[in-house]
């Protein structure tokens, strides 16, 4: 009886023996898993501690990017740069409060809820702060574009056609944005959920928290009503995107009856003292008038004291193919739009589009299939404005000049010019 009471203590210590060896290696196994959740944490919390200081970096240097490509494509426009400045300052100052709250301390003080309530309020404001930032931005981008001189689409189609493109462009970014900052919240919030209750956690912001959401709504709405503000403006630029019109009134059917089109036979660069021996010789025939060119030569390609001439054929008793006296004196230009240029005198040949009347672009599609292959030119006041080869007959009703101009009255006293023809 003794014996067996001796067996029996003798398994129950072996029992207890191998409890405790099991409870060791449990208690070893929680503190690696512990160890292993909290090191996979920590890199997402890192994640963040390396975005805050790119932040630092990345802020700065597109607000002077913003800040140059400003002063380079509109000048000095002092509102335009204030924006941007406060735009960036706005921006970087609401991602660090953001920050602030996503530290290694909380997951060091293995107050792993607080960790994932922080990371769902993260991933809300920065949802919140790329639709608030993206609107601004949007209003200042479509404003832009849409005023930027297109004359292919009407107003309102080129509004619609830029708003779209917009909204597709900035929505796609943002998601993106979105989607790449939160990634790490999201393997945060799943990984402490897989391992905690999740009866303390909230998924919203708390009484601090909301009134900042209310005071940095209010900041962007500023923002939105200065972005517009800019664009309604039309952005107070110098000539660079400024586009101007010139419409001749539905009641004005005069004018003055010096644009003319022909067809251009040849053409040649002389110099000044051979101009008279040129023209006699090409006014031999009576099928033909010599007319030299508007646009001054460039010194550098063509020569001090040279001058382009041009032998114009006669299509029509007056000469012209085109011109008021042909439509009987009605007149022909209905409407001439351009693009101011950056600057005076500009290198680059400034596009002007001059739209026809009704009368003048039915003529206009008739003589272009005519002479579709060969060159027409452009005279105003019995001095060539330009030439262009037509390669088929144009419908549209209108017609580009490609000139550059020495200054601002200039280029307008031209274009008042053209809407009396």
């Amino acid at each position: 009886m003794e014996n067996q009471e001796n067996n029996n203590m003798s398994e129950l210590d072996q029992l207890k023996a191998q409890y405790e060896t099991l409870k060791q290696q449990f208690d070893q196994q929680e503190i690696v898993n512990d160890r292993l959740l909290k090191s996979s944490i920590k890199r997402n919390v890192d994640f963040f501690m390396r975005y805050r200081w790119r932040q630092y970096i990345l802020y700065p240097i597109a607000l002077l990017g913003a800040l140059l490509i400003t002063k380079w494509e509109f000048g000095n426009n002092l509102s335009l740069r204030l924006f941007c400045i406060a735009y960036f300052v706005l921006s970087f100052a609401v991602e660090i409060w953001m920050l602030r709250k996503l530290h290694v301390k909380t997951l060091e003080n293995n107050d792993l809820l607080t960790l994932s309530n922080q990371a769902r309020s993260f991933k809300l404001f920065y949802t919140l702060l790329t639709i608030l930032s993206g609107v601004p931005m949007l209003i200042l981008t479509v404003g832009l574009f849409a005023h930027a001189g297109y004359d292919h689409f009407p107003g309102f189609a080129r509004f619609l056609i830029v708003l779209c493109v917009m909204l597709v462009f900035f929505v796609g970014v943002g998601v993106m944005a979105i989607r790449t900052v939160t990634r790490p919240c999201d393997e945060i919030i799943r990984q402490i959920e897989a391992s905690e209750t999740a009866a303390n956690k909230t998924t919203g912001f708390d009484k601090r928290q909301k009134w900042f959401c209310v005071v940095m709504f209010v900041a962007f709405l500023c923002l939105d009503v200065w972005a517009y503000m800019i664009v309604a403006s039309h952005l107070k630029l110098p000539p660079t995107w400024h586009n101007k019109k010139y419409v001749r009134p539905a009641d004005d059917l005069s004018s003055e009856g010096t644009l003319e089109f022909w067809e251009v036979y040849a053409d040649t660069l002389v110099a000044e003292e051979d101009v008279p021996i040129v023209t006699e010789n090409w006014q031999q025939g009576d099928s033909l008038v010599v007319m030299r060119s508007d646009c001054q030569p460039n010194p550098v390609e063509m020569g001090y004291g040279t001058s382009r001439l041009y032998a114009l054929k006669k299509t029509t008793s007056e000469g012209p193919a085109i011109s008021s006296s042909v439509l009987g004196g009605k007149p022909m230009v209905a409407m001439v739009s351009f693009t101011y240029p950056r600057s005076f005198p500009d290198t680059e040949p400034v596009p002007m589009f001059v739209f026809f009347t009704s009368e003048a672009r039915q003529l206009w599609y008739r003589f272009t299939t005519e002479i579709a292959g060969r060159r027409t030119a452009i005279v105003m006041d019995g001095e060539v404005i330009q030439d262009w080869k037509v390669m088929c007959g144009i419908e549209n009703g209108k017609f580009m000049i490609m000139r550059e101009w020495s200054s601002k009255e200039e280029l307008e006293a031209f274009c008042e010019r053209l809407i009396k023809q």
